[in-house]
C-alpha cells in the first residue's frame, strides 16, 4: 500500500516531463516561421519583427523591405477597411451565436436557421471581399521588385499544398506526425 502511494506521485511527474520536453523543445525552436519570416530567429528575433508586427501588416509584406511612404500608405489602407471589417465581424459572430442556441433549443425553426445561415455567409463573404479589395489596393503600391518577392513567396505557399508538411530552414521535411 505504501509502495503504491509512492509510485503515483512519481509516475504522475515523469509523465508530465515526457509530455512538456517536447512541447518546448517545438516551442523554442524558430522553425515554423522560417519560410515566412526568413532570418528572424534566435533571441534577437523579437527587436527585429517589432517594427514590421507593431503595425499588423498582412503577412504576404514581411520581408519585403517597404518605404515609409509605403507603410504610411498600407496603414492608411487597412485603417479604412477596419471598421467595415469589424461591423462584418460582429454580424457574423452574432448570426453564429443566435444559430447555435437556436440549434440546441426546444423552438428550432427551419426558416429562421436558413435566415441565420445565409445572414452568416452574407458577412463571411463581405469580409473577404473587403480583404480582397485592401490586400489589391496594397498589391499596387509594391514596386516591381516588391511584387516579384510576393509572387515567389505565393508560388512557394503554393507548392508546398495543404498537406506537405513544412520545411525546416536546412531543406529537409519535417516528418509526418503519426495519426493513432
Amino acid at each position: 500500500m505504501n509502495i503504491r502511494k509512492n509510485i503515483l506521485p512519481l509516475l504522475i511527474i515523469s509523465s508530465a516531463t515526457a509530455f512538456a520536453i517536447p512541447m518546448a523543445a517545438q516551442a523554442m525552436s524558430g522553425n515554423e516561421h522560417c519560410e515566412r519570416r526568413p532570418g528572424i530567429h534566435g533571441p534577437m528575433a523579437h527587436d527585429e519583427m517589432l517594427h514590421e508586427s507593431s503595425s499588423h501588416m498582412p503577412p504576404f509584406l514581411y520581408g519585403l523591405n517597404l518605404t515609409e511612404a509605403q507603410r504610411d500608405q498600407i496603414f492608411k489602407i487597412m485603417h479604412d477597411q477596419a471598421p467595415a471589417l469589424r461591423e462584418k465581424t460582429k454580424e457574423a459572430r452574432k448570426a453564429h451565436t443566435e444559430l447555435r442556441a437556436l440549434s440546441f433549443s426546444d423552438k428550432y425553426d427551419e426558416a429562421k436557421v436558413k435566415a441565420l445561415t445565409e445572414s452568416g455567409a452574407r458577412a463571411m463573404a463581405e469580409i473577404a471581399e473587403i480583404r480582397a479589395a485592401g490586400a489589391n489596393k496594397i498589391y499596387v503600391l509594391l514596386s516591381p521588385e516588391q511584387r516579384k518577392r510576393v509572387e515567389e513567396l505565393k508560388a512557394g505557399t503554393e507548392n508546398r499544398g495543404p498537406h506537405r508538411p513544412m520545411q525546416h530552414c536546412s531543406g529537409e521535411e519535417r516528418p509526418a506526425a503519426k495519426r493513432g
